[in-house]
């Protein structure tokens, strides 16, 4: 663990008189810990447009409503008597929907621009029911937008000067502390330098008053410093309370799907998981690099068992996926295939964008270019998401404006290497799966997703990140709730059939598990899931994987019938990452699971 140090002399403390510090030099400071516990600041950016929608009649207009502000609305009627709706609010938001018929419900998403800390549209679904007077009406669940920091001041014992202290910058969504790196700070004046390695200041707070309050300004935008505690600060602290519990509570059962049972009920020893979730609810953040868990679910034997949150999260609260979302888009191909709009794993790529010569950098290893090469990161594309000087890498992908098409801008790529010759690492060709299915099914990817796998599978609340075109992203992104993440797991445990309805192909299942291609190890890669062989005392175990950075982990082990969901906040930290899967899943919940299956 990496410590930083807060340096305040007990001279320069007395240079400060608004600290109340004595003017003699032989006299201890004051209050030499004033400044010690916890700070933390929050930037809250609510979406401009929330509230109700509402649609109804005005002549031979159709108007659409927020907040008092209105729009006419666009429809259109489809070859199949379906009706099409869309309704843009001076780029404050739009509406997009789809109602079966006149009589039915209008069932779309709400289009909300990029803000200032995602830096992406999100559409979020909702619902416009009929009423009485022939109106629909609905209520938005947009993004509610935050930027929480929280920096710690922990005393070093270990040194001479009782007023030195260890410090970090936490973003609990971003962890942007392993980019701004605080090495050093120090009381000048009415202000706080905060310095780097080389004694470069690199941020400036000002105090506001002394052991109370400071601002500091990141990212452009003043963060206003406050104490706080493990009870006002649960984005920080795991749980507010660190009384030991001495039973695991059965997970509720809400109407979205899941059946429920107690540990002991399938079998599983409960006292583990219970030592687990006592010493996770009562960890002191120390550091950056250290197992943040959000929320670990277990579901065996086809039951919800364990469902557990920390750090301010919840059950009805959607979790970024990252690249764990990758898995989603080869869900959505499965169904394609099985719904019998792309004919296999070899539909050729170019053709359904109007061919090789519509884009640049031709070549004929373009023409034998499959979604199936897409799916499992052997496409040849000049794209490697571990190279940042690759001309498809992730981050130059979305940082660049000369193409807002990231469709065409991957399409673009040249060639490096025969289609299937190798597995790289490549989030824009995931991405072009989801355009594939998108022009296979003539439909938005976020209806086709709403309608094909959410509803199917009872989804609740979510978050689709766009690209700039607004067209869904999917190399990853997604934010769902951990409860709906896993049924995902459970579709695939079940081969394809969730609550006695099909949604996948048996076969497509299989093909998913199966080594299809090696990224860094041999045949560890699927149809973006992540093949990993687990030893317990003699016995392997096959285990399937979606993961994405931060602690984003799906798995699935069919040999138990066991799926395991997991989100954490070490993004960007995957030594931390990997440690908590290895706390977690490996030293805890399977050693669980199988023990309690030899007691049976």
């Amino acid at each position: 663990m990496r410590s930083y140090v807060l340096a305040i002399t007990c001279i320069t403390l007395c240079t400060i008189s608004a600290l109340g510090c004595a003017q003699d030099r032989d006299t201890p400071a004051a209050a030499p810990d004033m400044w010690a516990g916890l700070w933390v600041a929050e930037r809250q950016f609510p979406a401009q447009l929330t509230g109700t929608l509402t649609i109804q009649r005005s002549g031979n207009d159709w108007i659409a409503q927020v907040q008092g502000d209105q729009v006419t609305v666009s429809r259109s009627m489809a070859g199949d008597g379906a009706i099409n709706w869309s309704a843009a609010f001076f780029g404050l938001g739009a509406f997009e929907g789809h109602q079966a018929d006149a009589q039915a419900p209008i069932k779309g998403h709400w289009i909300q621009p990029a803000g200032p800390v995602y830096y992406n549209p999100f559409a979020t679904p909702v619902q416009l029911n009929r009423t009485e007077n022939g109106a629909f009406h609905g209520t938005l669940q947009t993004v509610q937008e935050r930027y929480l920091l929280s920096l710690p001041m922990i005393a070093d014992d270990s040194a001479d000067d009782a007023s030195r202290y260890r410090t970090f910058l936490r973003n609990p969504d971003r962890n942007t502390g392993l980019y701004f790196r605080i090495e050093t700070t120090e009381l000048v004046g009415d202000e706080i330098h905060f310095a780097n390695g080389d004694g470069e200041t690199i941020a400036t707070g000002h105090i506001v008053t002394p052991g109370e309050r400071f601002t500091l300004q990141h990212r452009g935008e003043i963060f206003d410093f406050v104490r706080g505690s493990r009870q006002t600060a649960p984005a920080f602290y795991p749980r507010r309370s660190i009384e030991p519990v001495t039973r695991l509570l059965q997970p509720v059962e809400t109407g979205d799907g899941w059946q429920t049972a107690a540990l002991d009920e399938m079998g599983v020893q409960a006292g583990p998981l219970i030592d687990m979730i006592n010493e996770q609810a009562a960890f002191e953040p120390t550091g950056l690099r250290e197992p943040y868990l959000h929320s670990l679910l277990v579901a065996h034997r086809g039951k919800l068992i364990l469902e557990e949150y920390f750090h301010g999260h919840h059950r009805d609260m959607p979790h970024d996926s990252r690249s764990a979302g990758k898995t989603i888009a080869s869900a959505l191909l499965g169904i394609a295939i099985y719904q019998g709009a792309l004919p296999g794993l070899d539909a050729p790529v170019y053709p359904m964008f109007g061919g090789v010569d519509a884009f640049a950098n031709p070549d004929q290893r373009k023409r034998d270019l499959t979604v199936g090469h897409l799916i499992t990161m052997s496409s040849g594309l000049a794209c490697d998401d571990g190279d940042s000087n690759s001309p498809g890498h992730e981050d130059r992908m979305q940082n660049q404006d000369a193409q807002p098409d990231l469709y065409v801008f991957t399409l673009d790529l040249p060639m490096v290497r025969e289609p299937g010759e190798a597995g790289i690492y490549c989030s824009a060709g995931i991405n072009l799966v989801g355009g594939m299915i998108s022009e296979a099914v003539g439909m938005s990817l976020a209806r086709f997703f709403h309608e094909s796998l959410a509803e199917p599978l009872q989804f609740a609340h979510y978050r689709m990140n766009l690209s700039p075109s607004n067209r869904a992203y999917m190399g990853g992104g997604l934010q769902l709730r951990p409860r709906d993440f896993l049924k995902l797991g459970q579709l695939y445990l079940n081969g394809g059939v969730w609550d006695g309805q099909r949604v996948l192909s048996e076969d497509w299942v299989n093909q998913s598990f199966a080594a299809q291609s090696s990224l860094g190890e041999p045949d560890n890669y699927g149809l973006a899931w992540w093949r990993y062989t687990y030893e317990f005392e003699g016995r392997k175990i096959e285990t399937y994987s979606a993961s994405g950075n931060g602690g984003q982990i799906l798995l699935v082990a069919p040999e138990l019938d066991l799926t395991i969901m997991m989100n954490a906040g070490n993004y960007g930290d995957s030594r931390s990452r990997n440690l908590l899967r290895y706390l977690t899943m490996w030293k805890v919940i399977l050693p669980a699971v199988m023990h309690g299956e030899q007691d049976q």
